[in-house]
């Protein structure tokens, strides 16, 4: 079974929106923006299998690995640098954005989750 990174990061949504983000990714402001904003549409807009909703469980999930949680997919984050451009450094409004939207996808899948899911939602808590 894959990780939860590994699996979230390979869907074809969140590699686009990866893209999107590197385009941003020189000023903070505007790439914790984007992440909140697709957090915030996987909550308010998405139904889980979503493009929209995937979105904002890629975005939640780069949220997780700036707390502090582990990652397995290196090759994507090596394609990405974003995601661990600010390990350590995840701000609180995007924490707060990101856990429900990781939490409601751990409650969904429940036994069936992947490995690193739970991981993720206890570093944004």
């Amino acid at each position: 079974m894959s990780s939860w990174d590994e699996t979230i990061f390979a869907d074809d949504s969140s590699t686009d929106f990866l893209t999107e983000c590197d385009d941003v990714a020189d000023d903070d402001r505007e790439l914790v923006l984007a992440l909140q904003d697709a957090c915030t549409v996987a909550l308010n807009h998405a139904s889980p299998g979503d493009a929209d909703h995937t979105t904002g469980l890629c975005a939640a999930t780069v949220a997780a690995v700036w707390a502090g949680a582990p990652f397995t997919a290196s090759d994507v984050v090596d394609e990405h640098p974003l995601i661990r451009s600010r390990i350590g450094d995840c701000p609180d409004e995007l924490q707060e954005v990101a856990l429900p939207v990781l939490d409601g996808q751990l409650e969904r899948l429940g036994e069936d989750a992947p490995d690193g899911l739970e991981t993720s939602v206890e570093a944004l808590s």
